[in-house]
């Protein structure tokens, strides 16, 4: 059998714990494109595909560890038979741009609203009582003190989503809605880039936010706080 004809094993190339899989079973991927994120002594490791291709089921998942030359995945050569498909999807679409079936100008996709949704309950406008609790005392939230310190637009939110890890006594709403980020906001920005310039401006963020569980440390915290000294 021809080599491009094969399935291409996808193995870790090190001793190392699965920080994130970017990609899902059936994703048609290109050359080069970032499969998922492996975290060995602290530092972060990109693993890439080796060519064209459909990947196949993922046999480890975010969170857990494996050994140098462990399976994660496949990757499916393309098929020769899916190039004339797809030139003619590129051709249709020049002439009349394809609907997008589950969303409208008025009425967004039902799972982008949950997700924007989700965003909006880790900003200080979704606790009006906290921030004002915060206020009263002549002190600032994390968040605004993160704004005055990172350039406009430059601070990239990490593990925003994080609730704190307490579900076996906690609704998942009363976490999502008291718990935000569990308690630290990480991120990577730009400090003074005018004075150091774009490159040396760069440095990673991490405040305690006293609004949540009056900023006391949790696992998730220290999971985003490792993540972020390894980077």
């Amino acid at each position: 059998m021809p080599q491009n004809c094969r399935m291409t094993d996808i193995r870790s190339p090190l001793p190392a714990r699965i920080v994130q899989w970017l990609v899902r079973p059936g994703d048609r991927l290109q050359a080069g494109d970032l499969l998922l994120i492996l975290e060995a002594m602290k530092m972060e490791h990109e693993l890439h595909a080796p060519h064209a291709g459909t990947l196949g089921e993922l046999f480890y998942a975010a969170g857990e560890t494996v050994a140098e030359g462990d399976l994660l995945s496949h990757l499916e050569p393309a098929s020769a038979a899916a190039a004339p498909a797809s030139a003619a999807l590129i051709s249709a679409s020049e002439s009349s741009p394809l609907p997008i079936p589950t969303a409208t100008a008025t009425a967004p996709r039902a799972d982008l609203h949950a997700l924007l949704q989700r965003q909006a309950h880790t900003q200080d406008a979704q606790r009006p009582q906290a921030v004002a609790k915060r206020h009263a005392l002549g002190l600032r939230t994390a968040r605004e003190n993160i704004a005055d310190l990172t350039a406009p637009g430059s601070f990239i939110e990490y593990g925003a989503l994080a609730v704190a890890a307490q579900r076996s006594r906690r609704s998942e709403a009363d976490l999502i809605a008291n718990t935000p980020a569990d308690g630290m906001v990480t991120g990577i920005g730009s400090v003074n880039p005018a004075q150091c310039g774009p490159e040396r401006s760069r440095t990673v963020v991490m405040a305690y936010d006293a609004t949540v569980l009056a900023g006391t440390q949790g696992m998730r915290n220290h999971q985003k706080t490792d993540r972020m000294l390894g980077l």
